[in-house]
């Protein structure tokens, strides 16, 4: 009894107790598994919207048959994935186009060249009298990329979504010679060292005059001149005839613009006289015109006046290295252009002095025929003028003038009759 009443008893009690809770508690423990937010699931409740939000939204590359079209043919038909489209339950959303696809394909886009079309040559002198020449060749066609693709956008625009478009193809002239740059830059005329150009604004609509411009500059495009080598603008242009191609045009005669067979070719000789004249080469035989008046596209002092068996236009190339002409005249205008290995000089100014205007006058006669007081012109009246011109070259350094020519353009007075 003493065992129940003492303190081991109640000891020993504690000691149960504790063992048997403990004993309780480890059989009901399980150990919390660790989650991951991968394997993290929403209630079931929330889990098939989830799902079905997902399969709404898809984007996708659509195909698209693009056709180039160029003189109302098919040029060409392409497929590309051009627009991406965004779908949500199967029904397009947003549409944009790919602008760097657009553009590849108009740089693929090539031009197919007729293989009728005549190329440049090269043409040798068979002799000493003659100059060597490039002939050009038709002109070639390329596609105009930068308009093309803009057509190309606007019917993006137009058509967005499409599964099919059609383009009109834009070109342009690459190549207006046919090949003759390619042989220019063969032969070492890679330097353009002068070029001038003249329009008579009042001859535009011309169209005598513009084939007379068109021929004369067919003639001397292309000459290759070599050091030493002369140029007369008569033999290489030829006479002025009918049967040569050329056309009543306005020519210079006792004072007056009267139609005349090759009238403008003048223009074509002044152009050409003020281009040589920057390319620093020596002239030979130069002629003003009789008057000014009529040859608005030229400077007083800087014309070069031609005319088949007593006017010719000449210089010989004094650089030593060959140049090249680049002539091209029509629609009242003319280039010229002159090419080289390199530039022979560091500058070349022109410059005219010294001109003095000399007025018309009136001159006035009776005739009875005439009513009284009518008055007939027989001479408008034309003004002259006189003038020097001058050019200074700039070479190593060294700068030297030269006095090119001192002109007298004629006087033509005013000739009227006076009825009685």
């Amino acid at each position: 009894m003493k065992f129940f009443s003492g303190k081991v008893f109640f000891v020993t009690l504690i000691m149960l107790i504790v063992v048997f809770l403990g004993i309780t508690y480890f059989q009901n423990f399980k150990p919390l598994e660790k989650s991951s937010p991968e394997k993290t699931t929403a209630p079931a409740e929330h889990t098939d919207i989830e799902v079905k939000s997902t399969a709404e939204t898809v984007v996708e590359k659509q195909d698209v048959h693009i056709t180039f079209v160029y003189n109302n043919e098919e040029l060409e038909t392409k497929v590309a994935q051009l627009y991406e489209v965004t779908k949500q339950n199967d029904s397009p959303v947003k549409i944009v186009a790919d602008g760097d696809i657009a553009k590849s394909l108009i740089k693929e886009l090539n031009i197919p060249q007729n293989t009728s079309l005549k190329q440049a040559a090269i043409l040798k002198s068979k002799n000493k009298r003659e100059l060597d020449r490039i002939i050009s060749g038709d002109p070639i066609i390329g596609i105009n990329k930068d308009k093309t693709l803009v057509a190309l956008e606007e019917s993006i625009k137009t058509s967005l979504g499409s599964h099919t478009l059609s383009v009109n193809v834009y070109t342009e002239v690459k190549d207006e010679r046919g090949g003759a740059l390619k042989i220019m830059q063969d032969l070492g005329f890679k330097t353009q060292i002068a070029s001038f150009s003249t329009l008579h604004e009042g001859h535009i609509d011309d169209e005598n005059r513009n084939v007379n411009l068109e021929i004369a500059a067919k003639k001397i495009d292309g000459i290759i001149i070599k050091p030493g080598e002369h140029f007369s603008f008569n033999k290489v242009v030829g006479s002025r005839t009918k049967a040569n191609g050329f056309k009543d045009a306005g020519v210079i005669q006792s004072g007056r613009v009267i139609p005349g067979i090759g009238g403008g070719i003048c223009q074509v000789s002044t152009t050409l006289y003020r281009a040589v004249l920057m390319s620093g080469v020596k002239i030979k035989e130069r002629h003003n015109h009789s008057i000014y008046d009529g040859i608005e596209y030229a400077d007083r002092g800087l014309d070069a006046a031609v005319a088949w068996g007593y006017k010719d236009f000449k210089f010989v190339n004094s650089l030593k290295t060959p140049i090249l002409i680049y002539a091209k005249g029509g629609k009242g205008a003319v280039s010229i252009e002159i090419y080289a290995e390199s530039q022979p000089f560091e500058k070349i100014v022109l410059e005219t002095r010294n001109e003095v205007k000399h007025a018309f006058k009136t001159e006035k006669t009776v005739n009875a025929s005439l009513p009284p007081g009518k008055i007939k012109v027989l001479h408008p009246g034309v003004d002259g003028y006189s003038i020097e011109a001058f050019r200074i070259i700039t070479e190593n350094g060294i700068t030297k003038q030269e006095r090119l020519s001192k002109d007298r353009y004629l006087t033509f007075n005013r000739r009227e009759e006076v009825g009685r």
